[in-house]
């Protein structure tokens, strides 16, 4: 009997230690090309390549600006390749694959509440 309460024990702790809890670890990733869509449809794009860089760039110029990313819970910390002392946070909300929302990318000047872009595969 002792060795049956031995063994159920083992068992029981072995099988609660294996278990694997997503939510401790939040990290999430973005892979391919995304298209704004709003508030202004294709102004620009995000190209999400090698799991952890971003290359912005725009239609309407030659320009790219590429960063490195990190996305913790609902931010993302964009710190651009050629200067990696400067590191901005946006918040980010990713709803599909396929699409996701972040701060606008765009700040404006002024006291003016937040707004989003959103972003489609």
């Amino acid at each position: 009997m002792k060795n049956l309460k031995i063994i159920t024990l083992l068992f029981l702790i072995g099988t609660f230690s294996s278990c694997n809890n997503d939510d401790d670890n939040n990290t999430q990733t973005l892979s391919g090309i995304y298209s704004e869509t709003s508030p202004v449809s294709g102004r620009s794009q995000l190209n999400f390549i090698n799991g952890n860089t971003v290359i912005k760039s725009e239609p309407d110029s030659s320009s790219e600006d590429e960063f490195t990313y990190e996305i913790i819970g609902n931010v993302i910390k964009l710190t651009p390749t050629l200067d990696n002392t400067t590191t901005q946070e946006f918040e980010i909300e990713i709803m599909t694959n396929s699409k996701f929302e972040i701060e606008n990318l765009y700040p404006s000047v002024g006291i003016n509440p937040t707004t989003y872009m959103t972003f489609e595969k």
